[in-house]
């Protein structure tokens, strides 16, 4: 973690703070109502050894080896890293605000959408071998690729967004919770019902714990994926 991208982290929150504003959407934060005896409705797949929930946010413990990849090279497959979820049946947009543990290579907290375990998208904020603190998308149809996508090399927390509308799936990052842009749109065999939740992964360093800072699920159709609206 680097001096400059802390102070900028630390006054986002602290101006926050000072003038009485919520974070964007705070009124439909999940987080809110949940605590670690009642969960509202989420359930975990691969549940952590330690997890909290404090101040509308909530922690997870990933242990090494912790991850979600159908390994195109050698055909392995990894399902164990820690996923909060709800079933969600239809169209939604979810939307959480993420800041990952940097410490090991692939470190990363994920937006994720789950329809089995041949057919799922990760959307990670990750410390990527290849390009450092990113933006990663990862397709699972069968195989998993691994798109890197833009290097946000100052930044400790991103909002992520993923946008469902029929077979399709949009996935959008924003600095600030306002402004997005969209890093990739695919289209993912799925029944109506997916499970759509918070993932926390740690594929190679002794265990991390990783920040879910908000989270908000919406039922509802966007005219337009790329816009995000």
């Amino acid at each position: 973690m680097n001096r400059r991208s802390t102070i900028m982290t630390s006054l986002f929150f602290i101006l926050l703070s000072c003038n009485n504003q919520p974070l964007p959407g705070e009124e439909k934060n999940e987080l809110a109502s949940m605590s670690e005896q009642d969960l509202n409705g989420f359930q975990w797949m691969n549940p952590p050894g330690v997890f909290r929930v404090l101040n509308n946010s909530i922690q997870v413990a990933a242990d090494k080896g912790s991850d979600f990849f159908n390994n195109p090279e050698n055909g392995e497959i990894t399902a164990t890293a820690p996923l909060l979820f709800r079933e969600v049946t239809g169209d939604f947009v979810a939307t959480t605000l993420v800041k990952p543990n940097f410490s090991d290579t692939w470190n990363a907290a994920a937006l994720m959408v789950h329809a089995d375990s041949a057919n799922w998208i990760k959307f990670a904020f990750e410390n990527s071998d290849a390009t450092g603190k990113s933006i990663v998308t990862v397709v699972t149809r069968g195989v998993s690729d691994d798109a890197n996508g833009v290097i946000l090399e100052r930044q400790d927390a991103i909002w992520l967004r993923m946008i469902r509308k029929g077979s399709l799936f949009a996935m959008h990052w924003s600095e600030d919770g306002n402004a997005y842009k969209m890093a990739r749109l695919s289209k993912l065999p799925a029944g109506e019902k997916v499970n759509v939740g918070m993932e926390a992964q740690c594929p190679v360093g002794a265990g991390a714990t990783h920040k879910f800072l908000y989270f908000s699920l919406e039922n509802k159709t966007v005219k337009d994926l790329r816009k995000g609206e």
